[in-house]
């Protein structure tokens, strides 16, 4: 999604030049003693439920006290919820089963009724004997990321796949509002014109139960899929106008981004394949699972580190682990110990990604032993993905700007986010998600309403609706939405 500013509230501003990692660097930040023994005990505890294992029902609000450990728990109790199968021996799993953004935004016609699989533009018999027999269940034609407005490369010469999806709840508000009509998105969709929701619906926003999901996906060889290292589903690949493609898709990254009543500005959290990419300040580990990495080649020598190049695989490392801010690589070098009166190096902000930091590494590990434990509940291979970001902002607030901001400032996914880790030209760090997702509108001194957080209005296509200058009356239920 085309990345927006952040308003000046949120965030410095100065050059930023996306620079090689490599181990000592000499870009890395110092952390202080101080700062990783004030830790809480209850986030380096924080551990995962059983029942999560078994369980289809998402989490309606982050449980408990709010701590660090209780926004991480709510996320990995999400996933779960989102990976178990629809039915008893079906190999279809929950989240597979929502609407993808290209059912919802088409150029003519309406949205795919829900609970319906969307037309594609393949017009190829799929190959059973390739797929063991399965039906491909996943299409995608986006190669392009979010903020770079660029495609991913894997080792292998293969362009990573985007999928976008939203839940019931979701699909319904967008269809209700008409929201797939330009005319109704009017500035929710980026130069678009149409009805002017900033000053007569303010207050327009998702349900609090929304939640939208955006999956990676690389094509994997025979080798890979026998390996067991992913989550793999028969899929149908697009490239511009090229003839569709049946491949083998392997999940690398999955952002989830829910909606509750207490956080009325969403919580964002993204979640990888732990072969993804080792750190930029430990380019020499070896992949966690064994075999290669997959956005990484060791044997590359003059490979510039997350840096775009025309036809040529990505060589990734991940600039913050945890998204902790105040740890990893920084622009342009500028780290705690060079700078330290920026938000990131503030004693209150270093203490709660010291807590969020703990809280993702404790969590990840329970999840991890809880499913390898127990093989015949949930299906091993979500042992291999792990928690690596989760933003929120406290005190309800909307819009997100950074000093309500808490959890992990730097949240950024390595197959999702490879080249703005650390933020695009003329931004700084922290860079995460609601770097973006910040309601910003048309003009600087202008916000859109609450709803517009979702970039999903980026795909309208649709000509019209809202002719007489108001949503329907079908929208009113998310007009007092604050």
């Amino acid at each position: 999604m085309p990345y927006k500013p952040l308003p000046v509230l949120s965030m410095a501003l100065c050059s930023l030049g996306l620079v090689a990692c490599s181990a000592k660097s000499g870009t890395e930040a110092v952390q202080p003693s101080a700062r990783v023994a004030r830790v809480s005990a209850a986030a380096s505890a924080c551990a995962a439920d059983s029942s999560w294992l078994t369980s289809s029902t998402l989490p309606s609000e982050v449980p408990g006290n709010q701590s660090s450990c209780n926004f991480q728990q709510f996320m990995w109790q999400s996933l779960l919820a989102l990976v178990q199968p629809v039915s008893s021996g079906s190999n279809m799993l929950q989240f597979e089963t929502w609407m993808p953004s290209y059912g919802i935004f088409i150029k003519d016609g309406t949205p795919t009724p829900w609970g319906q699989e969307p037309p594609t533009s393949c017009n190829i018999q799929p190959n059973l004997a390739i797929t063991g027999g399965k039906t491909p269940r996943l299409y995608t034609d986006i190669i392009k990321q979010a903020g770079a407005d660029q495609p991913l490369m894997d080792p292998k010469g293969n362009f990573v796949y985007y999928g976008m999806s939203v839940n019931q709840s979701v699909y319904a508000m967008f269809t209700s509002c008409q929201l797939y009509k330009a005319n109704c998105a009017g500035p929710l969709k980026p130069g678009n014109q149409g009805i002017d929701l900033i000053s007569k619906y303010p207050n327009l926003a998702l349900p609090d139960t929304a939640v939208e999901l955006k999956t990676s996906w690389m094509v994997l060889d025979d080798a890979a899929v026998a390996s067991g290292l992913y989550y793999v589903v028969p899929g149908l690949i697009q490239y511009k106008n090229s003839p569709c493609r049946q491949v083998s898709l392997g999940l690398t990254g999955m952002h989830i981004v829910a909606k509750t009543p207490d956080f009325p500005a969403m919580l964002w959290a993204t979640f990888e394949h732990r072969n993804n990419a080792p750190d930029c300040s430990n380019t020499s580990a070896s992949p966690p699972l064994g075999g290669a990495w997959n956005f990484y080649n060791p044997q590359c020598t003059n490979c510039k580190f997350n840096a775009y190049e025309v036809g040529k695989p990505a060589q990734v490392c991940r600039m913050h682990p945890q998204g902790d801010s105040a740890t990893g690589v920084f622009p342009g070098g500028e780290n705690c110990s060079v700078n330290p009166n920026q938000f990131a190096c503030q004693a209150n902000t270093q203490q709660m990604l010291a807590e969020s930091t703990a809280a993702i590494n404790a969590i990840n590990s329970s999840v991890q032993s809880l499913i390898q434990a127990n093989p015949t509940l949930i299906n091993k291979v979500w042992a291999n993905y792990e928690l690596v970001g989760n933003v929120w902002t406290t005190g309800k607030t909307v819009p997100p700007y950074l000093q309500a901001q808490a959890g992990s400032l730097s949240a950024a996914n390595t197959s999702m986010e490879t080249f703005v880790q650390n933020g695009v030209a003329a931004v700084s760090n922290p860079y995460n998600c609601l770097s973006c997702h910040n309601m910003s509108g048309p003009s600087d001194s202008q916000n859109l309403p609450p709803v517009g957080l979702s970039h999903l209005f980026d795909e309208v296509q649709m000509p019209g609706g809202c002719e007489n200058g108001a949503l329907p009356t079908a929208c009113n239920a998310y007009l007092n939405n604050p």
